[in-house]
């Protein structure tokens, strides 16, 4: 006889394990996650975790905001250690971001964010790692950080399965189950599984799922490298996080010694998620460190110490599609971070179970329906050249 759920969570990185562990924490029910390979073995592993609150809208800045202090109390909170650590976060740009930066900063102030203005010359007092050479206005967010992504996916899971929740590993998910215009469960490669309630939690995968329900999900994966580079001068030192406008890179301290560098800008080419270069070219390891080095002088005496690329699931507007999908009863979806979803995994996970377990769907949640495509309502961030800035 088949086993019955009251939630079935599909997707094993950070997304589903909070939605997971929210559900189980509130007593929803019996809750299922489902991952086809193991706990956070697919996109989440390879995100560099960037704990910000720099946003160009005001519903995703108390989001990050809200976000941000569950990161700082995770262990009271959640359960665990999730390495969170702060690091602080340097904004730069040139007169391109003249109008930009400062209404973005004036934004996230009227929000509560302790972020301010900074002249070139204060950098090396915020973060002197940095170069302020060409550099014509910054911003700095003193309560910025990183965290771990892997150690942050498996205390979701494991304070799931504290509460009671299910994990199934090694379970890909191969269809949706529908009946009468609602959907009862799912069929894996090994099994079916039945609930009355679904969540797409899946990144770009969860795309192929909704398609044969006719349901067309806006995703497309896109290939995005990240090179590793070890500093010279020892294992010491956390350096702030660095976004460079005028580059389109962004700087993220990671353990010994070691200095993450990717790329902010929008990728236009589509990429297939399951057969992509997860090793980074020649030339992209010489364009991160040359760019990085611009940023950091003492980079261009680093050593790289190899890199990777991920997957992101981006939507046309570069926003997640949160909420109940059309259709079909008891259908959602939390898909589509487009490379900024881990920061806003703890409140998307506790805004989810409250809409499946209530009906209700939070104020700041609502920008992000599925429906808003079609009706003309994308979300238009300040960066138009960067989805990830928000």
């Amino acid at each position: 006889m088949a086993e019955t759920f009251d939630y079935i969570v599909i997707g094993g990185g950070v997304m589903g394990a909070s939605i997971a562990y929210h559900l189980s924490q509130q007593k929803a029910g019996r809750v299922l996650l489902l991952e086809r390979q193991a706990i956070c073995s697919g996109t989440t592993a390879r995100s560099g975790a960037i704990v910000r609150q720099h946003y160009s809208n005001d519903f995703s800045i108390r989001m990050a905001k809200e976000s941000l202090h569950i990161f700082q109390h995770f262990d009271e909170v959640i359960g665990g250690d999730c390495g969170f650590t702060t690091t602080g976060l340097l904004v730069v740009s040139d007169e391109t971001g003249e109008e930009t930066l400062p209404a973005n900063v004036a934004l996230q102030q009227a929000q509560g964010v302790n972020t301010a203005l900074i002249a070139p010359s204060d950098i090396a007092e915020v973060a002197p790692e940095y170069s302020s050479d060409g550099v014509t206005l910054a911003c700095y967010e003193a309560d910025a950080g990183v965290a771990d992504p892997t150690a942050t996916t498996y205390c979701f899971a494991q304070r799931a399965q504290d509460h009671g929740a299910t994990i199934y590993e090694q379970q890909a998910v191969v269809r949706i189950l529908t009946q009468n215009g609602r959907v009862v469960g799912v069929e894996t490669e090994q099994e079916t599984l039945h609930a009355p309630v679904v969540v797409l939690a899946a990144n770009v995968w969860s795309a192929a799922l909704a398609q044969p329900l006719g349901i067309a999900l806006p995703l497309t994966a896109t290939r995005h490298p990240m090179l590793a580079l070890r500093r010279p001068g020892g294992r010491q030192g956390i350096h702030a996080v660095g976004f460079d406008v005028r580059y389109g890179i962004y700087l993220r301290p990671d353990l010994g010694g070691v200095t993450l560098v990717g790329a902010t800008d929008n990728i236009l080419t589509a990429s297939d998620p399951d057969q992509y270069r997860q090793e980074l070219t020649e030339e992209e390891r010489h364009f991160f460190h040359q760019r990085g080095a611009a940023c950091m002088p003492e980079l261009s005496r680093a050593v790289p110490r190899g890199g990777w690329a991920g997957i992101y699931d981006d939507t046309p507007d570069y926003h997640p599609i949160l909420g109940a999908l059309p259709g079909y009863e008891g259908l959602f979806c939390a898909a589509g971070f487009s490379g900024h979803g881990f920061k806003l995994s703890p409140i998307i996970g506790r805004w989810m179970a409250q809409l499946l377990t209530t009906g209700q769907t939070p104020e700041d949640m609502r920008p992000f329906a599925y429906e808003r495509f079609a009706h003309g309502q994308e979300i238009r961030p300040r960066y138009s050249s960067s989805g990830v800035l928000g």
